[in-house]
């Protein structure tokens, strides 16, 4: 119940604008068809609202069209029986509300229904209850109420407009000297048994006008002020009215506007007032207003339309129409054979217009000028709606390679947004999708990748303390006097072992925080060619104890760079006891460092004694040894130490593999 009320609220604001509108508009119409029949005399149209009927200018125009009546029988020269029946007729449904005597002394015409009126001097003498008349002795017209003569020519007076002009009868006015006329009206004006009395009816009618327009005007100002507290409503069912009228095409639309505008002028230019009646006057002004508001209600559509619509209230047409009907038939083709139908439709297109256009100007230039010129103009909307669209194509694609260049960047989280309707839409939408599944993969790698150094750092942590322990213990078994020489040789043993432990240890734990990028930093300038050589001269004793010979190619002058020196002093550790323990008996090592544009270049290459059947990713991942078969020494940390070092050290870190040679390569920045 809720929702259907919710639902009905913007219907019934926008029907109390709707009615409102309409109820002064058609009021308001209405009282300007009357001022203008009062001949702007906005205080003989206020008599019509008053109480009293016979002070109204309904009344006064309607006693003067029967007096119209009357002089128009004694102007003519040749009165015939009919003309005079149907002007009695028309007299004798006012019953008893009216009296009249006419005369025509020249044409003998003579016609009245009553024996009481009587004529003394210029004024008639009016039988008992009537005191009010209008008289012609012949010359002028006069109007007589309670024994006075009514100034009609005052403005106010409200009569000037309805007092017949003799000219217009006779065009001759001295020729109905010997004519009278006497119409006089009831004081109680009742209703006829018999017949219709105008006088009656519009005295009933006026009684409850005046009411009728104040009521409808409050109930109209009423229902305005609830559509105005309810304008959010209302303009809700504007959106409504603006969803339906935007489904008719644009030419429609204006069809309907032209043909709108041509019925309003044709009514408009034929319309004309009823002065014998001033009241079915009014009433088709009434109906006129009725018709002006249709038409100014069609166009308000228009504009709600347009407001709410903006751009598609011109875009939605037959031709936009008919190309949205070619895009969903070119859906069904792939992408390239979509794009070359469409130029080779727009080619034959536009051939068949040409030919059209010729047509029409071979067969008459003049009478078909402009059906030619339509056809013609048809066609370079084509072409430029082709353009338009190629350039968005372009444009898009232009997007598309953009975030293809974000995405290798890294970028996972910036969309491709192009238009529905845009050619590469469901492109974008695949790539949108490919990227959303790469940063899923990658978040959940990254999350791993944590998860596992905070394992190793945790893991690490816990063993130093026992290790720490059992390293003690083995000094002190150590130290131990008159033991038996197989338990020192187990001594000797679980020193060396619990020796690497530690290392390993210690390489988990700076490996893990290398890792994660949480590790401290002491940046200072440094000789990069001292540093090299004096990490070859701490480990000459196992140098020379290898079998290997070193051919070094490293300048006398300083390098310097900035960077951390422990942690570089590491890496040349890590490289060197890697090249110690898998170079080639007797083979050659060789270091090498270089400087040019960029900054100093490092490389160490040496011979494997082993075959490497690894590429490079996989011998720099953790736990990786490069000669597999052995079990005795390393745990595969090196290399990936030294890359985590040399990176987080402002460095570059690669490795090559080229045969049995393995080479290592670093560069620095200045």
């Amino acid at each position: 119940m809720d929702t259907k009320l919710r639902k009905s609220k913007p219907f019934t604001a926008w029907l109390c604008f709707f009615l409102a509108i309409n109820i002064i508009g058609v009021l308001l119409f209405t009282g300007l068809g009357a001022l203008a029949h009062a001949g702007g005399n906005f205080h003989v149209l206020k008599t019509n609202l008053s109480a009293d009927y016979k002070n109204s200018q309904a009344f006064k125009e309607r006693t003067g069209q029967y007096f119209s009546e009357l002089l128009s029988l004694v102007a003519d020269s040749t009165p015939n029986n009919s003309h005079r029946q149907m002007t009695k007729q028309l007299l004798d449904n006012e019953g008893g509300n009216l009296r009249y005597y006419i005369i025509n002394q020249d044409t003998g015409l003579k016609l009245t229904n009553t024996a009481s009126l009587s004529f003394s001097g210029n004024l008639p003498n009016l039988p008992t209850g009537y005191k009010y008349s209008w008289y012609f002795d012949g010359q002028q017209i006069r109007v007589i109420k309670d024994g006075q003569l009514v100034d009609i020519e005052r403005v106010e007076s409200g009569y000037r407009s309805f007092i017949p002009n003799l000219n217009i009868y006779t065009d001759n006015p001295t020729k109905l000297t010997n004519s009278q006329i006497i119409l006089a009206v009831k004081d109680e004006l009742q209703a006829n048994p018999y017949g219709r009395s105008m006088y009656h009816w519009e005295q009933q009618f006026l009684a409850i006008i005046g009411p009728t327009f104040l009521a409808l005007g409050a109930l109209a100002i009423a229902m305005l002020v609830y559509a105005f507290f309810r304008r959010r409503d209302k303009r809700e069912f504007d959106r409504k009215l603006a969803t339906w009228s935007g489904r008719m095409w644009l030419e429609i639309k204006i069809l309907i506007s032209f043909l709108v505008l041509t019925m309003l002028g044709g009514i408009l230019s034929s319309y004309s007032w009823n002065r014998s009646d001033p009241f079915t006057s009014v009433f088709s002004f009434t109906i006129l207003s009725l018709v002006i508001l249709s038409v100014l209600w069609w166009f308000y559509l228009m504009l709600v339309d347009l407001v709410v619509n903006g751009k598609i209230f011109f875009t939605h047409n037959t031709i936009n129409s008919l190309l949205a009907w070619y895009r969903k038939f070119e859906s069904r083709y792939s992408w390239q054979r979509a794009m070359l139908k469409r130029a080779y439709w727009l080619v034959a297109a536009e051939a068949v217009l040409a030919l059209i256009s010729v047509f029409l100007l071979a067969v008459n230039i003049w009478s078909l000028l402009l059906e030619a010129l339509l056809i013609a103009g048809a066609g370079i909307y084509l072409i430029y709606r082709y353009l338009k669209r190629y350039d968005g194509t372009i444009s898009d694609l232009g997007k598309l390679m953009d975030h293809i260049e974000l995405m290798k960047n890294g970028d996972m989280e910036t969309r491709l947004e192009v238009a529905t309707d845009a050619d590469i839409y469901s492109a974008a939408q695949n790539l949108n999708s490919i990227q959303e599944g790469l940063g899923i993969a990658v978040t959940e790698k990254m999350k791993s990748e944590r998860m596992k150094i905070d394992l190793i750092t945790n893991v690490s942590h816990d063993l130093k303390t026992p290790l720490t322990s059992i390293i003690s213990y083995v000094e002190l078994l150590h130290e131990e006097a008159g033991l038996p020489e197989h338990v020192n040789d187990y001594i000797k043993i679980l020193a060396q072992k619990s020796e690497r432990l530690k290392n390993l240890i210690q390489d988990l734990f700076d490996l893990s925080k290398a890792s994660s990028e949480n590790i401290a930093l002491d940046m200072e300038q440094l000789d990069l060619a001292r540093l090299i050589k004096q990490t070859l001269a701490d480990m000459e004793e196992p140098i020379n104890a290898s079998g290997l010979t070193f051919r070094l190619n490293i300048p006398d002058e300083p390098v310097y760079i900035v960077s951390d020196g422990k942690k570089l002093y590491r890496v040349w550790e890590n490289l060197i006891a890697n090249t110690l323990k898998y170079s080639l008996l007797g083979s050659r090592v060789f270091i090498d460092l270089t400087v040019d544009q960029n900054g100093p270049f490092v490389t160490i290459k040496n011979t494997a004694n082993y075959e490497m059947n690894f590429t490079e990713d996989e011998i720099l991942q953790r736990f990786v040894r490069g000669d597999e078969s052995r079990t005795t020494e390393g745990a595969g940390l090196g290399l990936s130490i030294a890359q985590s070092f040399t990176q987080i050290c402002g460095g570059q870190f690669s490795i090559k593999i080229d045969g049995d040679l393995f080479k290592v390569a670093l560069r620095f920045c200045f």
